[in-house]
């Protein structure tokens, strides 16, 4: 066989990419993120010998006992080497550029309507003819053998087609009833080229040698993606414009949907309220950097519609949140509006059911029969824009009976603390049990409500919630009442903290932008201890690790890391970063 080839592209393969792709993701260059990756702290985390050692404790010793893993395929190096002939600094001198993987039915195949995917995987190459050749045809080879190992009857042929100048090589696959072609490759202007169907092979090598008609990279919504992603060492991209209308069609016409008759809601109406084919896009890129891990994200969409208005958000600033001490596992604050999200949720369901928002306005005039409280103005109407979460590792060391399950709270914005407080009385008058599992006690001058599910005062019960309503805020804290303790003490006293300290500030410098609309914190050095302990505990109640100890836990880890997101909206949609980086003098 003969292959022609040239040096490697140069081409961005999202200029090859057809913009009917309905997923694909790319590499920027396989090299460079291999040489980045090869000295990148994140990456010698993962090998620290510690962190390896507890996993191969966590093996089962049964395994091979059990013939579990006595006929596992060979590993990929094991495959690479042996079957190959290639070591890793070779395999990257060969593929060293661009990769990409496409696929063009994955909603025709969650639907069971397509018999076969279509994809096309692409990667630069910069061997000649004849190694590509070699390496292909042991592929081709062990493809043949593994098919004949289940079915003896499978027969392979490899086959030439002259096309556009250039040798197409396809899979001739007989399986014991009919022919047809399992896949194609090519080696086109330095590009190798493995794809399925045939018709998708003879795309793409043409899309390479005289441009595609149609790529993705001059669609307006990828284009808006790269506006606002990064440089995408790694990239992940979803069009939904080409993905909904199929999966959507077909939500509408099951039959669970098409023939709903409760409340008047229909299947239109339904697609309507929803609004599903109103998004167009959902992207994710990650790069390397010196320190840590930079990834854009976003969802793009037409317009703000069905569900999507369910994601409300107000043009505020975000909480300061003083009250969140530094040494928080984490938090996030956000412009969030409850209430403007209650109002969308009833706007779609009188879009889905016009005759369903009476019957809930019927309930809340009942309800407010009974206890003389408008329960729309008192509750529905009366959460603000300014939402603060918390998060903290109990103060008690865990015993090996115990998983190290966080600590939680939340401050939500009230707009009218009295009327809110008339309400969760009339709650309880209507509930006259609920009652009897709520406990009082007051603390800061402030009465903390701590509901139970049992008749035990436990205060340490990690099970408890408990709340306190404030004169412009709302309270709930989920664990301990310590830390519902110390919040309202960091209230009253005032002063600065995580929000306000300097390293989350220089942090934050890094990715944000006007007008975010979320802000989120982690310590994860903090989060390491804990998630080993939880892991033993799974491995010992599933009988893995009998004789392992905590004292095997990696000690030595370097582990100080922070991972900090921000989040914008935009006319068009969602955008938002994550940072995940070693923290400077740790």
């Amino acid at each position: 066989m003969c292959v022609s080839g040239a040096a490697v592209s140069a081409l961005p393969f999202q200029e090859i990419i057809g913009e009917d792709a309905e997923f694909f993701c790319t590499v920027r260059s396989l090299s460079e993120t291999r040489a980045q990756w090869a000295t990148h702290p994140i990456a010698a985390l993962f090998e620290d010998a510690e962190l390896l050692a507890f996993f191969d404790a966590m093996k089962s010793d049964d395994t091979l006992e059990d013939g579990g893993s006595a006929d596992e395929p060979a590993g990929f190096t094991e495959v690479m080497e042996d079957v190959f002939g290639l070591s890793y600094d070779e395999l990257f001198e060969l593929f060293p550029g661009q990769a990409s993987l496409a696929f063009y039915n994955l909603s025709g195949q969650a639907l069971g309507q397509a018999e076969s995917e279509e994809m096309v995987l692409m990667v630069e190459f910069s061997g000649d003819a004849a190694r590509l050749d070699t390496l292909m045809k042991i592929q081709f080879e062990r493809n043949m053998a593994a098919h004949q190992a289940i079915n003896p009857l499978v027969e392979h042929e490899l086959i030439e087609e002259s096309f556009m100048g250039e040798t197409l090589y396809f899979d001739e696959t007989f399986n014991g009833v009919v022919t047809y072609i399992e896949d194609g490759y090519a080696l086109v202007d330095g590009i190798v080229v493995l794809a399925a169907p045939e018709s998708r092979l003879r795309a793409a090598v043409e899309s390479i040698k005289e441009g595609a008609s149609a790529p993705i990279a001059d669609s307006a919504v990828y284009q808006r993606s790269r506006e606002q992603g990064g440089r995408g060492d790694f990239g992940v991209y979803s069009n939904l414009e080409k993905l909904m209308p199929t999966l959507n069609r077909a939500l509408i016409a099951h039959p669970a949907v098409n023939n709903l008759a409760i409340f008047g809601v229909t299947a239109q109406s339904l697609d309507s309220a929803l609004s599903l084919e109103s998004l167009q896009a959902l992207y994710v890129d990650f790069d390397l950097i010196d320190s840590g891990l930079l990834s854009h994200y976003g969802l793009i969409y037409r317009e703000k519609l069905g569900f999507l208005s369910l994601m409300s958000y107000a043009n505020t600033a975000l909480p300061e949140a003083h009250y969140v001490a530094e040494g928080a596992l984490s938090s996030s604050i956000s412009t969030f509006d409850c209430s403007a999200m209650l109002a969308n949720f009833e706007r779609l369901l009188t879009s889905a059911s016009p005759t369903l928002p009476p019957l809930i306005d019927m309930q809340l005039q009942i309800a407010k029969a009974k206890t003389g409280v408008d329960l729309r103005a008192a509750l529905l109407d009366n959460f603000g824009s300014q939402t603060v979460s918390l998060s903290v590792l109990p103060e008690a060391h865990l015993d090996n009976s115990e998983i190290a399950d966080p600590q939680q709270l939340f401050v939500i914005e009230v707009k009218d603390a009295q009327a809110l407080a008339q309400a969760i009385e009339a709650f309880k008058d209507l509930a006259p049990s609920l009652r009897a599992m709520i406990e009082e006690q007051m603390y800061e001058g402030q009465t903390i409500y701590t509901i139970r599910d049992s008749g035990e005062p436990d205060i340490q019960n990690g099970n408890t919630v408990s709340y306190a309503l404030l004169r412009s805020s709302l309270i709930v804290n989920v664990g301990e009442l310590g830390l519902l303790h110390k919040v309202l003490t960091r209230m009253s006293e005032g002063g600065e903290g995580l929000w306000q300290s300097a390293e989350t500030e220089e942090l934050f410098e890094r990715i944000e932008r006007p007008n975010a609309v979320t802000r989120s914190f982690v310590n994860a050095e903090m989060m390491v201890e804990p998630l080993f302990e939880s892991l033993l505990q799974m491995a010992e109640l599933s009988g893995l690790m009998e004789d392992m100890s905590k004292a095997e836990i990696p000690s030595r880890l370097d582990s100080a890391y922070r991972m900090i997101s921000e989040l914008n909206e935009a006319p068009d949609g969602f955008f938002g970063r994550t940072l995940i980086i070693k923290s400077e003098g740790k």
